[in-house]
Order: C-alpha cells, then sequence, then structure tokens
C-alpha cells in the first residue's frame, strides 16, 4: 500500500501489531479476576468454573494471551528495523540511527513511567481479596531510585510499569543492530538455515532459561525474513487459500501451546510459541486476506497507538481495578480498558509523536554533520600534483547521502514514518 508520500508501507504489519497489542490488554484486563489470574500466576489447578476453564485451557485462550503477542513484537521489530539497510548505500549510517532510536525508545518510556508513577500516587495500589494474585503482585510503594532504575531500559522492569521489561531486549536488539544486518544480508542463499540456526538458539534458551539466548534470536528470525521478503513473496504468492488456512491454524495453535492443557507445559515450550509467532507474521506478509484485516481502520487505529497503548495501559487498568473493585469488578476491568484507549490516543499525540518529531530532526542533525565532516575530509584529500591524465579511471566519491530519516520505521525500504519499539510489548503471563 502506498502512504501519502507515495512511500511503500506495510500497513498490515502496523495492523498486525496494534492487534497484538489488544491482545497484551485483554491479558492484563482478564488476569485481574480472581480465578483467571490465580490460573495465570502458575496455580494451574485452581478451582475455575466452566467458562474460566474454557477461556484459560482452550484455544479461545489465544485470543487474550499476551506472551505470543510479544513474540510478535520482536518478530515484527526484527523485521522492520532489517528494511532501511537493505537499500544500496544505507549501511554504515549508524550514527544518525542510534541517535534516532534512542529517542524514539526511550523519551516515551520516561513518559510511561512518569504516568505510572503519578497514578500510584494518586490511587496507591493494594492487595485484596477482590480481585486476583496476579493483580497483587503489582502491589508496590515506587521510589524515585526504582523509577530511575526502570527508566535505564537495561535491566529487568520492576511492577511499578512492567511492559517496560520487553523494551530492554528491544534497546539491546537495537545496539546489536549492525550484527543482524551482517547475518541477514550476508550468506543469502543459506536464509532457511539462518532461521532454523535463529529457532535452534531460542529453544535453546528456552529450554536452558538463559532469556537473552531465547529472546534475542527472535528478533534474528524477523530480520531474515524482512531481508529476503522478496523471495519469500515469490514463494508463497501461487499458495492457494487453504494452504493459507493451515498456516494460520497451525501458527495460532503453535502460540498457545502453554495453554492447551491445564497440564504444565513442557521445557521449552516458548520456542513453540516462536514457532506460532513466526508463521503469523509470515500470514500478515503474504496472505491476502491477513493483509486486508491489517488494513481495516481499527487495526490501523490500534496500530498507530500501538506503543502507547502498550506503555501505558497496565498503570491504568491496575488503577482503575483498585478504585472500583468495590463496586464491580467487571465495571472497574471495563471502565479502566475504556480509559486506556483514550489516554494511549492522548499520549501518542503528546508524547509518542512528539519523541517520534525529535528523534526525525536529531536522525537529520546528525546526517548533516556527517555529511559535513566528509566534505571537510574529501576537500583536505584533493592532490596538488598533476591532474588526472584524460581516461584514467578515478575514485568515485564517497557515498554522502544520509540514511532515510525513517530508517527505525516499520514499512519496506525506503520506510517512511513511524516505527512502533514495539516493539515494545509485554509478556501478560510473565507478570
Amino acid at each position: 500500500m502506498r502512504s501519502n508520500s507515495g512511500q511503500t508501507r506495510v500497513t498490515q504489519l502496523d495492523g498486525l501489531r496494534g492487534i497484538a497489542a489488544l491482545l497484551v490488554v485483554a491479558c492484563h484486563a482478564l488476569s485481574t479476576l480472581p480465578g483467571i489470574g490465580n490460573a495465570v500466576s502458575g496455580n494451574r489447578s485452581a478451582g475455575l468454573n466452566a467458562a474460566e476453564t474454557w477461556a484459560v485451557f482452550s484455544p479461545l485462550h489465544v485470543l487474550w494471551n499476551g506472551t505470543p503477542a510479544v513474540h510478535v513484537f520482536f518478530v515484527l521489530s526484527g523485521y522492520v528495523l532489517i528494511l532501511p539497510f537493505t537499500r544500496p548505500g544505507a549501511a554504515g549510517k549508524w550514527a544518525q540511527y542510534y541517535a534516532k532510536r534512542f529517542f524514539r525508545l526511550y523519551l516515551p518510556a520516561w513518559a510511561s513511567l512518569a504516568v505510572a508513577a503519578a497514578l500510584m500516587a494518586i490511587i496507591p495500589r493494594s492487595a485484596s481479596p477482590l480481585q486476583s494474585p496476579w493483580a497483587d503482585i503489582y502491589v508496590t510503594d515506587p521510589s524515585l531510585g526504582q523509577v530511575l532504575k526502570d527508566g535505564l531500559l537495561l535491566m529487568n522492569a520492576s511492577t511499578i510499569n512492567t511492559p517496560l521489561w520487553s523494551l530492554k531486549w528491544e534497546v539491546l536488539f537495537s545496539l546489536l543492530l549492525p550484527a543482524y544486518v551482517l547475518i541477514a544480508l550476508r550468506w543469502r542463499r543459506l536464509w532457511h538455515l539462518k532461521l532454523g540456526l535463529a529457532l535452534a538458539l531460542a529453544a535453546a534458551g528456552a529450554l536452558l532459561d538463559v532469556e537473552w539466548l531465547s529472546y534475542l534470536p527472535i528478533f534474528a528470525i524477523g530480520a531474515v525474513l524482512g531481508a529476503e521478503r522478496e523471495r519469500i513473496r515469490e514463494l508463497t504468492e501461487p499458495w492457494p487459500r487453504f494452504g493459507w488456512f493451515l498456516v494460520a491454524a497451525a501458527g495460532m495453535f503453535l502460540a498457545n501451546a502453554e495453554w492447551i492443557s491445564p497440564e504444565q507445559p513442557i521445557p521449552g515450550v516458548e520456542a513453540v510459541v516462536t514457532v506460532g509467532a513466526t508463521l503469523i507474521v509470515l500470514l500478515f506478509v503474504s496472505c491476502r486476506s491477513a493483509k486486508r484485516l491489517g488494513d481495516t481502520a481499527a487495526a490501523q487505529w490500534l496500530g498507530r497507538v500501538s506503543f502507547s497503548l502498550y506503555l501505558v495501559h497496565l498503570p491504568i487498568i491496575l488503577a482503575g481495578v483498585t478504585l472500583l473493585r468495590s463496586v464491580s469488578l467487571p465495571l472497574a476491568l471495563a471502565v479502566s480498558v475504556a480509559a486506556a484507549f483514550v489516554i494511549a490516543e492522548l499520549f501518542y499525540r503528546y508524547a509518542e509523536q512528539p519523541a517520534h518529531r525529535l528523534s526525525m530532526a536529531v536522525g537529520r542533525s546528525v546526517a548533516r554533520a556527517a555529511e559535513r565532516r566528509v566534505r571537510r575530509g574529501a576537500h583536505t584529500s584533493i592532490p596538488v600534483g598533476p591532474a588526472t591524465p584524460a581516461g584514467a579511471d578515478t575514485a568515485s566519491a564517497p557515498d554522502t547521502a544520509s540514511a532515510p530519516d525513517n530508517a527505525d520505521t516499520p514499512s519496506a525500504a525506503p520506510v517512511p514514518e513511524s516505527v512502533r519499539a514495539m516493539a515494545g510489548a509485554v509478556s501478560g503471563h510473565r507478570g
């Protein structure tokens, strides 16, 4: 699909990211209910009524499962951030990329911490038998030191605004992007082996319970998919509708593998979830029906505010539950989820969007500074001796074209506006 600027955008992936963010909100909202929250906190033998049993231990759980939504976010981040570097001359613009990425991720995260701390000051969280043990986990008294520590985005997030836990991996992936670019753009014929290796590493991390080994390979899967998008499009274009139905069914089943029965899941189940998330992304990249779903107005709006919604929804839900649970917990959830959508739109307009504009301005400033350095270097290296003989080959001028301002955005190269760090996403079942 074409954007207003005439540049090609993978708009359905914006929609997919929005749908995934909605699942995270649903996961956190439902997890405040006593029965369901007890089960997702680890007590799978908790007494559940018939409706709760169906919601937790059936395929219906995929409709509010936060874990695969996070894996989708990570695959999308790998896919999106690799795209600008598939353009000739884009590699090497790392100073501009890092400057933009810092402001794009950190400023909204800091603003969300301020929102969470303010809500806790106004409506202090407290434990209650009217809510789930899962919700009780988030009862805390925030300190300035803890807020500052969370703001680094390099350590495990506290319960002030737990969704920030996934931004730690987004930041690490962003720092390591040159390595991902190298891996994705070298040895192109071995792309299927690179996907298999990334999945194997994620499985090893899940089995060994090593977080960095579990999560960082997921970004590599997205990076390889992004680099090989044309090859994958050619391979999948002839697939019939029934084939895509099987991909969708397999993706949703594997994404929900952790909750197919009340029994404890198999060790390393998160790697199975990663496979499911990868199939779902592939579905939205290549299947026409999924593309149309991702391009609907509702999905596009959710995609536009998805990062903001992810950042602010949990503190709002917990505040609403604390305030209204004595009246009615379902009422508290309805009010707080509605408030989360409204505040996400406001947060997008007045926090995320300004941060994005600032990141673009900083990126352009860094690019101009780099161009000036290149020009000065070119002037100082002009030879004083005889001119090059006519017809002799000369070294081509260095490529001084700046990388696109949107080099960290969800679009096909050249990439237009706004990346969702969502990248920034949160697994509801991890608390």
